[in-house]
């Protein structure tokens, strides 16, 4: 498995703040001169070579995968990089967003700046571990009022109940007015810089529930279940909904459970995921949601809309099952249950 590890670049000494700082402004200035068809006076400017040679190929301070190392000291770890004028390059101190794992391999990486701090993009391959056998299951369904509603099942029963990221939506919500507001001032630039801020702001939330998903199902012993994307693009009518669907980051979101959970032997499987927000959990009829929150059954009565979408992509499952309960069909990962969902 391939896998990107963001990296803060932290409590650098006056001298590796200098050098840092002189080596990346020199990557710049060749980019810039590449850009502009100078590539004569390239020849000029003091810097490491394989770091001018990434410039001019890739466009950015692109670190050779054979030139870099990480090593782990007490509770810091340490990335070397190579840079002009000292041999053998500089450790710096970066602190990862996530563990690296064990027998790792290092691969082409990168070092970017973003509000005058570095930060390096470490680029690794590890073997995964072996998809596991699971007892349990957990539905994540996907919505507009919560971005994740898991539900946690065994032997038919639902065990546990998590809604995720209420607040996305107000954040989105926050930033369009503000957008609206700023572009008719005519500030397109402020426009920009807060369009970067509240992705940033989006993604930690997603790492977040992506994270408290894969750590549930890790300690219950369970696979992942979600709803197909494609599902909720066919579903998609009106104006309103079409907005709802392209402003919320679905995709993105299970993309991060998706490398989260292989990353340590869970089988994730997607299903179709059609109607699943209209049916009856218990009796398969279809019903209406009076609210964007709760769903109505003439025969069953009124229950959670999100909880029960998430049954329904649980119970989904059984559809891509054999009698002796080996996953097969739709399946990202092959699975065997030893309880099935009715």
């Amino acid at each position: 498995m391939r896998l990107t590890i963001q990296c803060g670049v932290v409590r650098l000494t006056k001298f590796k703040q200098i050098i840092l700082d002189r080596e990346y402004n020199a990557v710049q200035d060749v980019i810039q001169l590449n850009k502009n068809d100078l590539n004569w006076l390239v020849d000029d400017i003091k810097i490491y070579s394989a770091n001018k040679q990434n410039a001019l190929r890739y466009g950015a301070f692109s670190l050779r995968n054979d030139l870099i190392n990480i090593k782990k000291a007490k509770s810091f770890w340490f990335l070397k990089i190579p840079v002009y004028g000292v041999r053998g390059g500089i450790k710096i101190p970066i602190k990862p967003h996530r563990e690296f794992p064990d027998n790792f391999k290092i691969c082409e990486s990168k070092l970017i700046k973003r509000n005058n701090k570095f930060i390096a993009m470490i680029t690794i391959e590890f073997d995964t571990p072996k998809l596991r056998r699971c007892s349990s299951v957990l539905a994540v369904d996907l919505g507009e009022r919560f971005t994740a509603t898991a539900v946690l099942l065994r032997d038919r029963n639902v065990m546990k109940v998590k809604f995720m990221g209420k607040n996305i939506r107000g954040i989105r919500r926050h930033y369009a007015w503000l957008r609206k507001r700023l572009q008719e001032k005519g500030l397109t630039k402020i426009v920009k810089r807060i369009g970067k801020k509240e992705e940033h702001c989006v993604s930690n939330i997603l790492h977040n529930i992506s994270k408290e998903i894969v750590s549930l199902v890790d300690s219950t012993n369970s696979c992942i279940v979600l709803g197909n994307l494609k599902g909720i693009r066919k579903s998609a009518k009106g104006r309103r909904f079409n907005r709802i669907v392209s402003n919320m980051p679905f995709y993105k979101l299970t993309q991060m459970i998706k490398y989260k959970a292989e990353a340590v032997g869970i089988p994730v499987i997607e299903v179709d995921e059609s109607y699943t927000s209209k049916t009856c959990h218990i009796c398969g009829e279809i019903g209406k949601r009076k609210t964007q929150g709760l769903f109505k059954c003439k025969s069953c009565g009124e229950y959670n809309a999100d909880i029960n979408g998430a049954i329904n992509i649980a119970k989904r499952l059984t559809s891509y099952m054999l009698v002796s309960g080996v996953f097969c069909g739709q399946a990202l990962n092959s699975v065997v249950l030893n309880h099935k969902i009715a």
